[in-house]
């Protein structure tokens, strides 16, 4: 039977859009190695996630890509801090090895990150701008927005924090989808902050902790973060309340500036009454079966 032309045209531009599809798909991945004192991980998975960057105050996103031997469960792939725990978890039971870049999307500098060893995660940075001087370097393949992907080079080893001062270096070459924040759906700032439910999950948080009510500390805590408090609490229980307690005071000294919603989750913005407009502390919360709760 003889087919007309569109559906021919249609067909061929619907090939061509596919095998161009297939094709991107099959170069999401990585390539390389890490090496850790005297042992040496493949590096076979990737995951990437577009995060607030805290340390800019949290306006500013960072593009947090995560170099491993083995990959996130598919029910963690996703905008929250969930896989920020499960890798930890992992990591201290030395079942997972690799790494976490930490990357500028608007410059594509690569400048800090962890090391993933079992005793946590290692927080390795540089401080120097000058890049003849500079050990980080990542070169993109391209603009870093839905996908990102490129070159992660170190020109010498750097020292862990282990017992044995062992020296990390890493050379890999990636390239995958980036995991986008949900847009924003609300910013509130004034007594609509202060009378939210956001804001009331956080005050009783942090009243929880400056009492040292254990209990009412884990009612306030989302379930995927609770894992982690748990054997905080267990560990030493004497020292996480006082932890806790000082956290608590500390963030109770600061102004609420605003808050940052993001459909079912949201950024609680504290700032120092000594510096108006500049973020000191961010908190965050989840709507959780129709109750915030804060999340790690």
């Amino acid at each position: 039977m003889r087919r007309p032309r569109w559906f021919i045209g249609a067909t061929a531009i619907l090939c061509a859009l596919l095998g161009t599809a297939i094709a991107h798909a099959a170069a999401d991945g990585v390539s390389g190695k890490v090496r850790v004192g005297t042992q040496e991980f493949a590096l076979n998975s990737v995951y990437a996630v577009m995060e607030a960057d805290l340390l800019a105050g949290g306006d500013k996103e960072k593009l947090t890509v995560l170099l491993t031997d083995s990959p996130v469960p598919p029910e963690l792939r996703k905008a929250s801090g969930d896989w920020f725990f499960w890798v930890e978890k992992q990591a201290r039971a030395g079942a997972v090895h690799g790494l976490i870049i930490t990357i500028d999307p608007a410059t594509g500098v690569w400048d800090r990150g962890q090391l993933l060893t079992t005793d946590g995660l290692m927080f390795y940075t540089e401080s120097t701008t000058n890049p003849q001087d500079k050990n980080l370097n990542f070169v993109a393949d391209g603009p870093i927005g839905e996908h990102a992907g490129g070159k992660v080079r170190m020109k010498a080893p750097m020292q862990t924090m282990e017992k044995d001062e062992s020296r990390w270096k890493v050379n890999a070459d990636f390239h995958c989808a980036v995991i986008l924040r949900p847009t924003v759906s609300a910013t509130l700032v004034g007594a609509a902050a202060l009378s939210s439910p956001q804001y009331k999950a956080v005050l009783a948080f942090l009243d929880a902790c400056r009492k040292g009510n254990v209990e009412a500390i884990k009612a306030a805590v989302d379930p995927h973060s609770l894992e982690s408090m748990d054997a905080m609490i267990a560990g030493n229980k004497q020292q996480a309340l006082k932890m806790f307690a000082g956290m608590a005071a500390e963030a109770t000294a600061m102004k609420l500036g605003k808050i940052i919603v993001r459909g079912d989750s949201a950024e609680i913005q504290l700032i120092d009454p000594k510096k108006p407009g500049e973020v000191q502390q961010s908190m965050n919360v989840v709507l959780v079966d129709g109750a915030w709760k804060i999340a790690q």
